[in-house]
């Protein structure tokens, strides 16, 4: 499996992920580039965050280029839960409020909700078809303590930001599923979807708009020059007045200053079951779409798919290496039937892990050069919640490098760059550390 932070680079070789979204979806292909090109703005990147820029540019009647380094899907897109959630990063709107202020924190909302707005309205605008869910959407306290903190949360949520919930007992878990160790929750709406046919269709309507899409076409290197930027692919040279940088966790260890050192690839992974019969359905109350994630600092999320499947997931291993390892497999598997013990022994039908984008602070960025005549920009650490807000964020991105910046910039989305990591090298190292000690604290 391609390791961000140990291979050179994505390979246009490397296999697709064996993922329930690749056995149920075949994406579009399209070539790699064979021959010198010239454009106006190019992608780097054909991923949710890329495909989105591309639409936004391609609605402004901008020339545009898309280059990836393997087939649409490789990355995040094919690999994700293909959940539709309002948020980014890993604070919540009450810690960016104490972070800043509660403006800084509404504004923010604001940019989380438009983020699942911009997917809704792409959806019908562009006739996507993706397997759109509305259900519920669950967060389960994993203690005590932590049901009283969600409870808390959820109360200031619909006072301060008008976000609606209802507040769930422990006993109201146990009435409605057989989860094994939730002590309370909270319900909100929620929707689904499936994330490699959204990407499918993103890039059929980038396409049809007129932007050139080139995928199994690895960016090398990135060469400013007098009037631009020269960027060397394995079979030609592409001459781009600006860049965008748009392959977030998938991004290569040494790949350009402005994003070396400023995000950590962490691994997420997932697996999805046999198709549940009725009788366990019922047993265990997943009757119909819905949605779940638990409070735990190595969060568990599932969702039950539209074939009765349910799919399962959780942190991944510390590097590729372990990735598709049994002892990865069965910690996941146990985590499952730990939450639903009903389901001990039902088979799995297929496992995958892929790269999130972690940044420092935990804030993702969407950064552009503005004062400069020839713009590079890119946007990354999203955090694992990149379905909604990945699009937004190319959308916002593209929006800068255009000058069309009628929207708050001094949010800190917008307001700096990525900060480095201190001391790169050791970031697996500590890594491996947190999961040690989060085995511990969450028992």
């Amino acid at each position: 499996m391609y390791d961000p932070l140990k291979s050179k680079g994505v390979s246009p070789f490397d296999p697709q992920p064996n993922s329930y979204w690749h056995h149920t979806h075949t994406c579009r292909k399209f070539e790699s580039l064979k021959q010198n090109i010239s454009t106006d703005y190019l992608i780097i990147g054909g991923g949710y965050t890329g495909l989105s820029a591309a639409i936004t540019f391609a609605e402004a009647d901008k020339n545009t280029t898309v280059i990836d380094a393997n087939t649409i899907g490789f990355g995040c897109a094919g690999r994700n839960g293909g959940f539709v959630l309002s948020g980014s990063g890993r604070l919540s709107l009450s810690a960016i409020e104490e972070k800043w202020d509660q403006k800084t924190a509404k504004g923010m909302q604001a940019e989380f909700d438009g983020a699942v707005a911009l997917v809704k309205q792409r959806i019908n605008k562009y006739d996507m078809q993706v397997d759109w869910c509305d259900g519920a959407y669950y967060k389960l306290a994993h203690s005590k303590k932590s049901a009283t903190t969600l409870h808390h949360a959820a109360q200031k949520q619909a006072a301060d930001y008008g976000v609606k919930s209802t507040c769930l007992s422990q006993a109201d878990i146990q009435d409605r599923f057989a989860i094994g160790h939730a002590y309370g929750g909270v319900k909100v709406d929620g929707a689904c979807l499936h994330p490699l046919k959204l990407i499918d269709d993103y890039a059929r309507v980038a396409d049809n708009l007129g932007a050139a899409l080139y995928y199994s076409t690895p960016a090398l290197e990135i060469e400013k020059t007098h009037n631009g930027f020269e960027v060397s692919t394995p079979n030609a040279i592409i001459t781009a007045k600006h860049v965008v940088i748009a392959s977030n966790a998938y991004t290569p260890k040494r790949f350009h200053e402005k994003v070396d050192n400023k995000q950590f690839p962490v691994q997420s992974s997932i697996f999805v079951t046999a198709p549940l019969s009725k009788s366990q359905k019922n047993a265990c109350g997943l009757t119909s779409p819905m949605s779940f994630m638990d409070t735990r600092m190595m969060k568990y999320y599932y969702r039950v798919l539209p074939d009765g499947r349910l799919l399962f997931g959780g942190r991944g291993a510390v590097s590729a290496k372990g990735s598709d390892s049994n002892s990865e497999k069965q910690r996941l598997y146990k985590a499952m039937v730990k939450s639903f013990p009903t389901l001990k022994g039902i088979g799995m039908d297929y496992f995958w892990s892929g790269w999130v984008s972690v940044s420092f602070d935990d804030m993702p960025r969407i950064f552009a050069d503005t004062q400069s005549t020839n713009k590079l920009g890119y946007a990354m650490g999203y955090c694992g919640s990149g379905v909604s807000f990945a699009a937004f964020a190319g959308m916002r991105l593209a929006q800068r490098m255009m000058g069309q910046e009628n929207f708050d910039t001094t949010l800190p989305l917008y307001s700096s760059s990525l900060p480095s990591f201190p001391f790169p090298a050791f970031r697996r190292m500590a890594l491996h550390g947190l999961y040690q000690w989060a085995k511990v604290a969450e028992r």
